[in-house]
């Protein structure tokens, strides 16, 4: 099916020549299908997002929210927003269109590569203050935001998600140790308290642009995006087996991220090895059979199994 034919599957004859008298798009329009909450018709120098049904409205609002608030190369902007019952059922949007191609199969180089640029890109965004953005941002998706921004004790973390420096403590103090157990609870104490920022909350592959040397042109589907900790941008949990497969050994795809965020965001952090003990024990909880959650919810038994296993050998040799 040629691109003309499947741009009838999103507007059909009336529906485009009004759209484009509208939006001013004159040029070929390149439909993308992939995304599982949107249709997305490309033209030169714009992308214009619909969403597929009544249901994706409120977070396709939440994702051009988003690209109001951050002003990043690597992020789309928000260029237009139109109620045209004429056009579409739902409200339809345009953004910048950034160019480049998700990324395919990393070799260890390129994934150190592709994680420190992420690392960088993540700490100007997450730089983006709170207070500046929208109060339908200052939670995650599926919370309803409170009337003032929240705070480090009362924002959405990965850790808390899971039961606290509490319940991840109990969870491997059987194989840690008196005084690894106090060195983690310490960790988590202190990665819980980080400060809230604006935060992409599920970042992987399919939502990277590269271009064809390989360099991080993109970061796209900010639909889950919200004020909370930034760690929710570096539990990796959505991450492809195959990206991890490319790792030399366990957590070296969070220690490039880490390390280059760190470097340059403008407020102090703590430090690798706290958030590295922090994340090794999120993944003991996160990856048990018991543990009901949508972390790693794409991931086989298996590879679960594996993945826990190599935490929990980590962890061990951190605190020994």
């Amino acid at each position: 099916m040629d691109d003309a034919t499947a741009v009838g599957a999103v507007l059909v004859s009336t529906q485009l020549r009004r759209f484009r008298d509208l939006c001013e798009v004159e040029g070929p329009i390149e439909p993308r299908f992939e995304g599982a909450t949107k249709h997305v018709l490309l033209a030169d120098d714009r992308a214009f997002l619909f969403p597929r049904n009544h249901t994706i409205v409120g977070q396709l609002e939440r994702e051009c929210d988003v690209y109001a608030a951050i002003d990043h190369p690597f992020v789309p902007r928000l260029l237009g927003r139109w109620d045209e019952p004429a056009i579409s059922p739902y409200p339809f949007f345009a953004v910048t269109r950034l160019r480049g191609t998700v990324p395919g199969d990393l070799s260890p180089e390129r994934l150190r590569m592709l994680a420190g640029q992420l690392g960088t890109a993540l700490a100007a965004c997450h730089d983006v203050g709170p207070e500046t953005v929208p109060r339908s941002l200052w939670a995650n998706a599926w919370s309803e935001p409170p009337s003032a921004p929240p705070t480090a004790t009362d924002c959405y973390t990965p850790l808390r998600e899971l039961g606290g420096t509490e319940r991840l403590t109990e969870s491997v103090a059987a194989f840690v140790g008196p005084a690894g157990e106090r060195t983690l609870r310490e960790a988590l104490e202190v990665v819980d308290t980080m400060e809230p920022v604006l935060a992409h909350g599920d970042l992987y592959e399919d939502h990277l642009l590269l271009d064809e040397s390989g360099t991080l042109t993109g970061i796209l589907d900010w639909g889950f995006g919200g004020v909370v900790s930034p760690l929710v941008d570096f539990t990796c949990s959505q991450w492809d087996s195959a990206t991890w497969a490319a790792e030399g050994s366990y957590g070296e795809l969070r220690h490039h991220l880490w390390t280059t965020y760190a470097q340059h965001r403008s407020v102090p952090l703590p430090s690798w090895e706290q958030v590295h003990l922090a994340l090794t024990a999120f993944d003991i909880v996160a990856l048990a059979p018991e543990t009901e959650s949508h972390y790693y919810w794409q991931q086989s038994p298996e590879w679960r199994a594996a993945r826990r296993t190599a935490a929990r050998e980590c962890l061990q040799a951190l605190l020994a």
